[in-house]
């Protein structure tokens, strides 16, 4: 009779901790669907606002080419504009080109005479002189390729009008406050460099591209 009442005793008991425990689960359970459902709305938000980072930078960088070509446009009308937003990046697009020295000397609108062709005339939009290299800058308020043709042209007489440089590696570049896709591509397989508005200043934006 004890053992039969011991028996029944342990039987309630077990089945009272099946039934706290199967509460426990339970409540476990719940607490596991909840914290996988608030992780699922934590990533969501921080999808969406990956996404709309992105769209801003974007949306950014399609605004500053814009300004870009609005002002390469508003340049036709005004003269000097992009040599005198080139000319004071002078000496820092020389050090970014030269890389292995320091420009010695660096001016804009450099005009020089025919040594025999007396009525010829060179101009060079900018020109920084380093002890073995030469950036000549041509400043075009739009560049196609047969403006880079022309350029190539220039560039084949230069010696004519400055023997002085004869020695030196010539490094041609043009500038532009904005410089297309499809022209940088033009530029790279000429093995010219090109310079546009970056952020705040004028860069060189094909260094090391070819």
């Amino acid at each position: 009779m004890v053992t039969e009442e011991r028996v029944e005793h342990l039987e309630t008991a077990l089945s009272r901790f099946m039934e706290r425990t199967s509460v426990i689960l339970a409540a476990i359970h719940e607490d596991i669907a909840e914290i996988r459902a608030s992780n699922a709305r934590t990533d969501r938000l921080l999808l969406e606002m990956q996404q709309q980072a992105e769209k801003d930078r974007q949306q950014a960088e399609k605004d500053r080419k814009d300004f870009n070509k609005r002002l390469a446009e508003l340049s036709d009308s005004m003269g000097t504009l992009i040599e005198d937003m080139v000319a004071p990046c002078g000496l820092r697009l020389a050090r970014a080109v030269f890389a292995t020295e320091e420009p010695e000397t660096c001016a804009i609108r450099v005009k020089r005479k025919h040594p025999i062709r007396r009525g010829e005339w060179m101009e060079l939009d900018l020109v920084a002189v380093g002890p073995t290299k030469l950036l000549l800058v041509e400043v075009k308020r739009h560049l196609d390729a047969d403006k880079v043709a022309e350029y190539r042209s220039k560039l084949s007489r230069l010696h004519e009008f400055f023997p002085e440089w004869g020695t030196k590696a010539i490094c041609p570049a043009v500038a532009s406050v904005y410089l297309d896709a499809s022209v940088i591509a033009l530029l790279n397989r000429e093995k010219i460099y090109g310079i546009a508005m970056g952020d705040e200043v004028m860069e060189v934006v094909n260094l090391g591209q070819f």
